[in-house]
């Protein structure tokens, strides 16, 4: 079924190249079948043939240590303030009822590291978890420490916490990769390429928890993590269903749209998909579409919601809504969701955001309860 839901006055609801600092990995890049035979003509390149000889350690949580006690309110600058209400924010900064966790674990034999919420109790009960994939490139939108104040533009880390304690209250493990671009190799981000084993990896990890129930693992992805969710469920990852809130799902028509941004060419987070990319310069119309979810919706099989602000400014709302009607021409399951007037990640309507969300995933056709 497909849920459009109509909207209100006040609310719309239309409802490098590859990391190479790896040791003794297998890079195998493959050419798409032409004619039943894989050759140096071929005249695309799938993303999702781009992939490392799987490690038998990948998904394995190599360490954990508590997170950092999240900044006070007052030291939030007007950013972080206007992002979270007061009381919203310091329920999650005192709350003592979920531990969060810096883990470290493995993907494709590199450390990788990501964040865990899990309950301080979680007794015999098994827990449905969230995949979450955080947007930015490089070290801009990191969920770990990256070195800056946290509560600002530039290091929003704290303000994600906050925010996916939220999910994890309403009866959830959460679970989040960095990606694997860290120190020398933070501006390599290939942003939809090698580091979605990262995602992928996330899956062996949460089965690795006694308190996880494997058969409820959902994915939720914010903006650039909208592709990285998109790009994991092109590649079969097992999930119930999944949530993109303000996605990219044309990555051309986006950079097209932002060209101040130089995420083509280079910025001070990133060197850019034109140094990034394997061979950019013959096959960068085949590396956008590999990673833009509207021009192969048929082989996205499990339930998405799409959540988007009519006057997102970081990725325009025509995104969204190209990506409804792909998936609505190709018969998939989905619900469009796009409010009147809110910011990228939706702040403005998160309790009325998380309500979608957790109703997603908890409902009867997605496999919750």
């Amino acid at each position: 079924m497909h849920s459009i839901k109509a909207a209100s006055q006040s609310e719309t609801e239309v409802g490098a190249s590859l990391v190479r600092h790896m040791k003794n990995a297998v890079v195998l890049i493959c050419l798409l079948l032409i004619g039943g035979a894989i050759g140096a003509q071929a005249d695309h390149l799938q993303l999702n043939q781009i992939s490392v000889a799987a490690k038998p350690t990948d998904g394995k949580i190599l360490n954990s240590k508590l997170w950092p006690p999240l900044p006070s309110y007052e030291s939030l600058d007007d950013f972080g303030r206007g992002y979270f209400p007061r009381a919203v924010y310091e329920e999650a900064r005192t709350q003592k009822k979920f531990d969060l966790l810096e883990i470290t674990y493995s993907s494709d034999g590199l450390p990788v590291r990501g964040l865990l919420i899990k309950p301080k109790a979680s007794g015999s009960q098994k827990w449905p978890a969230i995949i979450f994939n955080r947007g930015g490139n490089g070290d801009l939108g990191r969920i770990t420490d990256n070195g800056q104040p946290c509560g600002g533009m530039i290091n929003t880390s704290c303000l994600d916490v906050a925010d996916l304690y939220l999910l994890a209250k309403a009866g959830f493990v959460i679970i989040a990769s960095d990606y694997r671009y860290q120190g020398a190799t933070v501006k390599r981000d290939e942003w939809g390429g090698i580091e979605v084993d990262d995602v992928l990896n996330l899956v062996p990890a949460l089965k690795s928890l006694d308190y996880v129930d494997p058969e409820r693992l959902y994915m939720l992805g914010l903006s650039r993590g909208g592709t990285e969710t998109y790009l994991a469920l092109k590649r079969g990852i097992r999930v119930k269903a999944a949530a993109v809130i303000g996605g990219v799902t044309d990555v051309k028509a986006w950079v097209d749209a932002r060209p101040e941004m130089g995420i083509v060419d280079g910025n001070e987070f990133i060197d850019g998909f034109a140094h990034t990319w394997p061979d950019y310069e013959h096959h960068a119309e085949e590396q956008y579409r590999a990673r833009s979810a509207v021009y192969w919706a048929d082989q996205i099989n499990v339930p998405v919601l799409i959540l988007h602000s009519r006057t997102d400014r970081m990725v325009p709302v025509t995104q969204a809504l190209r990506m409804a009607e792909a998936l609505q021409e190709k018969s998939k399951v989905y619900s469009l969701h796009i409010y009147e007037r809110d910011g990228h990640p939706l702040p403005q309507n998160r309790e009325d955001r998380n309500r979608l969300i957790v109703a997603w995933f908890n409902g009867p056709s997605q496999g919750g309860q």
